[in-house]
Protein backbone atom coordinates (compact mmCIF):
# COMPACT_ATOMS: atom_id res chain seq x y z
CA UNK A 1 0.00 0.00 0.00
CA UNK A 2 2.57 1.94 1.09
CA UNK A 3 4.48 1.42 -2.32
CA UNK A 4 1.25 2.29 -4.53
CA UNK A 5 0.45 5.97 -2.36
CA UNK A 6 4.85 6.32 -3.01
CA UNK A 7 4.02 5.73 -6.78
CA UNK A 8 0.85 8.01 -7.60
CA UNK A 9 2.52 10.38 -5.16
CA UNK A 10 5.50 10.75 -7.35
CA UNK A 11 3.98 10.76 -10.46
CA UNK A 12 1.87 13.72 -9.64
CA UNK A 13 4.63 15.72 -8.33
CA UNK A 14 6.48 14.77 -12.00
CA UNK A 15 3.34 16.00 -13.60
CA UNK A 16 2.90 19.84 -11.39
CA UNK A 17 6.63 20.47 -12.50
CA UNK A 18 6.27 19.93 -15.36
CA UNK A 19 3.22 21.69 -16.35
CA UNK A 20 4.77 24.70 -13.64
CA UNK A 21 7.98 24.37 -16.28
CA UNK A 22 5.71 25.10 -19.27
CA UNK A 23 3.29 27.71 -17.44
CA UNK A 24 6.26 29.58 -16.44
CA UNK A 25 7.35 29.97 -20.05
CA UNK A 26 3.96 31.46 -20.97
CA UNK A 27 3.14 27.65 -22.64
CA UNK A 28 0.52 25.27 -21.61
CA UNK A 29 1.35 21.18 -21.36
CA UNK A 30 0.76 18.82 -24.31
CA UNK A 31 2.38 21.00 -26.90
CA UNK A 32 4.57 18.10 -27.96
CA UNK A 33 4.87 17.58 -31.42
CA UNK A 34 1.62 19.82 -31.87
CA UNK A 35 2.66 23.66 -32.31
CA UNK A 36 2.03 24.81 -36.25
CA UNK A 37 4.95 25.21 -38.31
CA UNK A 38 5.09 28.41 -40.20
CA UNK A 39 8.47 28.90 -41.73
CA UNK A 40 11.30 26.66 -42.49
CA UNK A 41 14.88 28.14 -43.38
CA UNK A 42 17.71 25.87 -44.57
CA UNK A 43 21.34 26.68 -44.06
CA UNK A 44 24.36 24.22 -45.39
CA UNK A 45 27.22 23.40 -43.93
CA UNK A 46 30.74 22.22 -45.55
CA UNK A 47 31.50 18.56 -45.31
CA UNK A 48 34.29 17.32 -43.21
CA UNK A 49 35.18 14.77 -40.74
CA UNK A 50 35.07 17.44 -38.00
CA UNK A 51 31.74 18.00 -35.53
CA UNK A 52 29.12 20.24 -37.69
CA UNK A 53 29.73 23.49 -34.91
CA UNK A 54 33.43 23.05 -36.29
CA UNK A 55 32.27 23.29 -39.92
CA UNK A 56 32.00 26.43 -41.70
CA UNK A 57 28.46 27.40 -43.02
CA UNK A 58 28.06 28.78 -46.66
CA UNK A 59 26.01 28.15 -49.47
CA UNK A 60 24.99 25.32 -51.07
CA UNK A 61 27.74 24.60 -53.82
CA UNK A 62 28.56 21.66 -56.86
CA UNK A 63 29.74 18.70 -55.69
CA UNK A 64 31.54 15.54 -57.01
CA UNK A 65 28.70 12.63 -58.05
CA UNK A 66 31.39 10.56 -57.41
CA UNK A 67 28.94 7.94 -54.83
CA UNK A 68 30.30 9.45 -51.29
CA UNK A 69 30.93 13.59 -51.27
CA UNK A 70 28.47 15.06 -49.03
CA UNK A 71 26.84 18.36 -47.77
CA UNK A 72 24.93 18.97 -44.44
CA UNK A 73 21.71 20.58 -43.95
CA UNK A 74 20.55 22.45 -41.27
CA UNK A 75 16.48 23.08 -40.98
CA UNK A 76 15.20 25.87 -38.48
CA UNK A 77 11.61 25.82 -37.89
CA UNK A 78 9.59 28.71 -36.34
CA UNK A 79 5.87 28.98 -35.90
CA UNK A 80 3.57 31.39 -36.54
CA UNK A 81 5.08 34.05 -34.15
CA UNK A 82 8.44 33.97 -35.35
CA UNK A 83 9.23 31.49 -31.95
CA UNK A 84 10.19 28.28 -32.58
CA UNK A 85 8.41 25.06 -32.95
CA UNK A 86 7.62 22.36 -30.08
CA UNK A 87 9.78 19.97 -29.57
CA UNK A 88 9.40 16.07 -31.57
CA UNK A 89 8.14 18.33 -34.60
CA UNK A 90 7.73 16.24 -37.61
CA UNK A 91 10.21 16.81 -40.24
CA UNK A 92 10.75 15.28 -43.59
CA UNK A 93 13.41 15.95 -46.23
CA UNK A 94 13.38 14.44 -49.73
CA UNK A 95 15.81 14.92 -53.05
CA UNK A 96 15.47 13.72 -56.38
CA UNK A 97 18.74 12.93 -56.17
CA UNK A 98 21.78 11.24 -54.02
CA UNK A 99 20.22 10.00 -50.80
CA UNK A 100 20.69 10.64 -47.15
CA UNK A 101 22.28 8.34 -44.48
CA UNK A 102 19.15 6.20 -44.03
CA UNK A 103 20.26 5.19 -48.03
CA UNK A 104 16.70 6.57 -49.20
CA UNK A 105 15.64 9.37 -51.06
CA UNK A 106 13.76 10.53 -48.28
CA UNK A 107 14.18 11.22 -44.39
CA UNK A 108 11.75 12.06 -41.66
CA UNK A 109 12.82 13.02 -38.32
CA UNK A 110 11.61 15.36 -35.70
CA UNK A 111 12.52 18.06 -33.67
CA UNK A 112 14.90 17.05 -30.74
CA UNK A 113 16.31 19.92 -28.85
CA UNK A 114 13.21 22.18 -26.54
CA UNK A 115 13.70 25.15 -25.34
CA UNK A 116 10.49 25.82 -23.07
CA UNK A 117 11.25 29.46 -23.19
CA UNK A 118 11.77 29.56 -26.39
CA UNK A 119 14.51 31.22 -26.73
CA UNK A 120 16.82 28.83 -28.38
CA UNK A 121 16.17 27.69 -31.94
CA UNK A 122 14.03 24.20 -33.50
CA UNK A 123 16.31 22.87 -35.37
CA UNK A 124 16.79 19.73 -37.04
CA UNK A 125 19.93 18.22 -39.29
CA UNK A 126 20.45 15.87 -42.11
CA UNK A 127 23.56 15.04 -44.55
CA UNK A 128 22.76 15.23 -48.44
CA UNK A 129 24.93 12.15 -49.71
CA UNK A 130 25.73 12.29 -53.55
CA UNK A 131 25.59 9.21 -56.14
CA UNK A 132 26.91 8.68 -58.90
CA UNK A 133 24.71 10.53 -61.65
CA UNK A 134 25.04 14.33 -62.36
CA UNK A 135 23.04 16.57 -62.36
CA UNK A 136 20.37 19.37 -59.94
CA UNK A 137 19.27 17.37 -57.01
CA UNK A 138 15.80 19.22 -55.82
CA UNK A 139 15.44 19.11 -51.98
CA UNK A 140 12.45 19.70 -49.95
CA UNK A 141 11.75 20.30 -46.33
CA UNK A 142 8.29 19.82 -44.75
CA UNK A 143 6.54 19.75 -41.75
CA UNK A 144 3.28 20.68 -40.98
CA UNK A 145 2.24 21.24 -44.36
CA UNK A 146 4.64 23.80 -44.92
CA UNK A 147 7.39 23.28 -47.31
CA UNK A 148 10.73 24.92 -47.82
CA UNK A 149 12.36 23.89 -51.38
CA UNK A 150 16.01 24.14 -52.92
CA UNK A 151 18.98 22.80 -54.65
CA UNK A 152 22.04 20.99 -55.09
CA UNK A 153 24.40 20.27 -58.06
CA UNK A 154 26.12 16.85 -58.64
CA UNK A 155 29.01 17.28 -60.99
CA UNK A 156 30.61 14.98 -62.64
CA UNK A 157 33.72 13.57 -60.62
CA UNK A 158 36.79 15.02 -63.25
CA UNK A 159 34.61 18.28 -63.77
CA UNK A 160 34.30 20.13 -60.72
CA UNK A 161 36.86 22.31 -61.15
CA UNK A 162 36.86 23.30 -64.69
CA UNK A 163 33.08 23.47 -65.92
CA UNK A 164 32.45 26.55 -67.67
CA UNK A 165 34.40 29.42 -69.77
CA UNK A 166 35.69 32.42 -67.85
CA UNK A 167 36.00 35.57 -69.73
CA UNK A 168 35.44 38.18 -67.61
CA UNK A 169 34.62 38.99 -63.65
CA UNK A 170 33.03 41.88 -62.29
CA UNK A 171 33.29 42.58 -58.78
CA UNK A 172 31.12 44.20 -56.46
CA UNK A 173 31.47 45.26 -52.41
CA UNK A 174 27.92 45.17 -51.22
CA UNK A 175 26.40 46.10 -47.98
CA UNK A 176 25.56 43.03 -45.61
CA UNK A 177 22.55 44.57 -43.57
CA UNK A 178 21.35 47.15 -46.63
CA UNK A 179 21.60 44.40 -48.99
CA UNK A 180 22.73 47.06 -52.07
CA UNK A 181 25.94 47.90 -53.71
CA UNK A 182 28.74 50.16 -51.93
CA UNK A 183 30.38 52.73 -54.39
CA UNK A 184 32.95 53.86 -52.07
CA UNK A 185 33.67 50.65 -49.63
CA UNK A 186 35.29 51.41 -46.36
CA UNK A 187 35.51 48.82 -43.26
CA UNK A 188 36.88 49.22 -39.37
CA UNK A 189 40.31 47.44 -39.17
CA UNK A 190 38.50 45.54 -36.16
CA UNK A 191 38.74 41.90 -36.91
CA UNK A 192 35.40 41.48 -36.72
CA UNK A 193 33.25 43.93 -39.69
CA UNK A 194 31.90 42.34 -42.91
CA UNK A 195 31.45 43.34 -46.17
CA UNK A 196 29.31 41.03 -48.64
CA UNK A 197 31.77 40.38 -52.44
CA UNK A 198 29.70 39.79 -55.65
CA UNK A 199 31.28 38.45 -58.26
CA UNK A 200 29.29 38.35 -61.66
CA UNK A 201 30.72 35.69 -64.28
CA UNK A 202 30.17 35.88 -67.50
CA UNK A 203 31.53 33.84 -70.53
CA UNK A 204 32.86 35.21 -74.43
CA UNK A 205 29.96 35.86 -76.09
CA UNK A 206 28.69 38.04 -72.40
CA UNK A 207 25.98 35.39 -70.78
CA UNK A 208 26.59 34.07 -67.41
CA UNK A 209 28.71 31.43 -66.95
CA UNK A 210 27.62 28.07 -66.64
CA UNK A 211 26.19 26.87 -63.62
CA UNK A 212 29.09 24.93 -61.19
CA UNK A 213 32.11 27.10 -62.74
CA UNK A 214 34.50 27.62 -60.00
CA UNK A 215 36.02 30.95 -58.88
CA UNK A 216 38.88 31.40 -56.40
CA UNK A 217 39.27 34.81 -54.13
CA UNK A 218 42.20 35.53 -52.36
CA UNK A 219 43.13 38.57 -50.28
CA UNK A 220 45.95 40.47 -48.55
CA UNK A 221 44.51 41.31 -45.51
CA UNK A 222 41.61 40.00 -43.47
CA UNK A 223 39.78 36.62 -44.11
CA UNK A 224 36.87 35.22 -45.38
CA UNK A 225 34.07 33.44 -44.12
CA UNK A 226 36.32 29.67 -43.70
CA UNK A 227 39.15 31.86 -41.97
CA UNK A 228 41.28 31.71 -44.55
CA UNK A 229 43.10 34.09 -46.93
CA UNK A 230 41.88 32.11 -49.51
CA UNK A 231 37.81 30.91 -50.36
CA UNK A 232 36.85 28.72 -53.72
CA UNK A 233 33.35 28.31 -54.50
CA UNK A 234 31.15 27.60 -57.31
CA UNK A 235 28.48 29.57 -59.50
CA UNK A 236 24.93 27.94 -57.71
CA UNK A 237 23.14 28.70 -60.65
CA UNK A 238 22.33 30.11 -64.10
CA UNK A 239 22.97 33.56 -63.16
CA UNK A 240 26.72 33.20 -62.93
CA UNK A 241 26.72 35.48 -59.89
CA UNK A 242 28.54 34.26 -56.22
CA UNK A 243 28.59 35.97 -52.76
CA UNK A 244 30.98 35.78 -50.15
CA UNK A 245 31.70 37.12 -47.40
CA UNK A 246 34.85 39.64 -46.77
CA UNK A 247 35.92 40.38 -42.88
CA UNK A 248 38.31 42.69 -41.85
CA UNK A 249 41.83 42.53 -40.93
CA UNK A 250 43.69 44.69 -38.38
CA UNK A 251 45.83 46.47 -39.90
CA UNK A 252 47.13 48.33 -43.05
CA UNK A 253 45.50 51.01 -44.84
CA UNK A 254 43.03 48.80 -47.42
CA UNK A 255 42.56 44.97 -48.41
CA UNK A 256 42.83 44.06 -51.93
CA UNK A 257 40.52 41.29 -53.08
CA UNK A 258 40.94 39.61 -56.14
CA UNK A 259 38.67 36.58 -57.90
CA UNK A 260 40.04 34.10 -60.37
CA UNK A 261 38.40 31.83 -62.55
CA UNK A 262 39.92 29.92 -65.61
CA UNK A 263 42.95 31.65 -66.12
CA UNK A 264 40.65 35.26 -65.60
CA UNK A 265 40.95 37.25 -62.84
CA UNK A 266 39.51 40.61 -60.89
CA UNK A 267 40.63 42.80 -58.29
CA UNK A 268 38.94 45.16 -56.17
CA UNK A 269 40.07 46.89 -52.52
CA UNK A 270 38.29 48.16 -49.92
CA UNK A 271 39.56 51.10 -47.31
CA UNK A 272 40.45 50.47 -44.03
CA UNK A 273 38.95 52.82 -41.35
CA UNK A 274 40.29 53.68 -37.88
CA UNK A 275 39.40 51.81 -34.97
CA UNK A 276 39.27 54.39 -31.90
Amino acid sequence: MKKKYFYYSFMVSVVICVSALFISCGNGPGDFGLGATAQIGLDYYYSCERELRECVPGEPYPIPADGASSIRIKATLTDGSGDPVYILTPVTFSTTLGHFPNGAKSYSTRTITYDPCKIEPSTVETALIAGTTSGVAFITCSSNGVTQADYVVFTDYDAVDVRGETAAITLQFWDPIEEEPIDTPSIPADGISSLRIKATLTDSTEEPVEMGTYVSFHTDSGKFANNSVTYTVHTPNQTGVVMVSFIAGTGGEKANVCAYSNGVSQCIAVEYTRVE
